[in-house]
């Protein structure tokens, strides 16, 4: 057998572990292909089955070929981005995802043209772990182009709880202000979902204010302390309003009545320790 009947030979084998339904197999398929990066062009079949490996349901598999592809582009290898453009506008949901995370992995030119829609929609995947490297993937990408805002303050009004409270972190994070975002907490503070209601907390922890008496996130905080029917809420509520420049009397009289309130002590500390903290502005 010559050199080029051999290089066939472990063509084809690579092809058939890539497409094997065996972790180990692909896995060690998958090495093989990044340790001989820049050797030679990886036939296109091949190339094509490693782009496969992205969308695998296995996590191991995922990494791993995404850093071969990786490696691959690296080396001056066009057709990795070219292939994983491809998948982003296919059919398959989590195919779709993955191939969007090794784009931004890969760092490519034009890459929120490309990937936005797919990581928009896996904020509302059912795997956290995928929710959170997608809303790390917006800031990034809100950070580059301000009119990110406008499509997280839309994904905010989602129909999917998911969504929601993963857009409203993406708020907190890229430091989204204006009368929109009002109207929008205004709404999600009294979100069905005690976990959208919390991500609404967070971003009103966050907004500044200039101490002046009408403030409407500390109305908003103010609202979730005296009413919201989850513990954990009035908790971060409590915290909100002790991240003001200054409270209203409203919500320093509310704190303080929180804070002798014995009856829940996590809540009863929260409510003192948010005192505290405007005592000392």
């Amino acid at each position: 057998m010559n050199e080029n009947e051999k290089s066939r030979a472990r063509d084809a084998q690579l092809l058939r572990d890539l497409d094997a339904d065996d972790s180990a197999r692909m896995l060690a398929a998958i090495d093989s292909i990044t340790i001989g990066t820049g050797q030679r062009p990886l036939p296109e079949p091949v190339l094509t089955a490693l782009v496969r490996c992205v969308g695998d349901t296995r996590k191991s598999v995922q990494r791993r070929a995404i850093d071969a592809l990786a490696a691959l582009s690296a080396a001056g290898d066009s057709r990795v981005v070219e292939n994983l453009r491809r998948s982003v506008a296919g059919a398959d949901r989590r195919a779709r995802w993955a191939a969007a995370y090794a784009l931004s992995q890969i760092g490519a030119d034009n890459l929120a043209r490309d990937i936005t829609d797919s990581v928009c929609e896996a904020l509302s995947d059912d795997d956290g772990d995928v929710r959170w490297a997608a809303a790390n993937i917006l800031v990034r990408l809100g950070r580059e182009d301000p009119a990110m805002g406008k499509r997280l303050l839309a994904l905010a009004g989602d129909a999917d709880s998911n969504a929601r409270k993963m857009a409203l972190y993406c708020i907190r994070d890229l430091d989204i202000r204006g009368p929109d975002l009002l109207d929008a907490l205004t709404r999600l503070v009294r979100d069905p979902d005690v976990h959208v209601r919390l991500a609404v907390l967070s971003v009103l922890a966050r907004l500044e204010n200039s101490g002046a008496s009408d403030d409407p996130a500390a109305t908003l905080a103010l609202q979730a302390l005296e009413s919201d029917p989850d513990a954990g809420v009035r908790r971060a509520a409590a915290a909100a309003l002790g991240n003001r420049k200054s409270a209203t009397l409203r919500a320093a009289a509310a704190l303080r009545a929180t804070a002798r309130d014995k009856s829940d002590q996590s809540l009863a500390r929260a409510a003192q320790n948010a005192l505290d903290r405007l005592e000392k502005r």
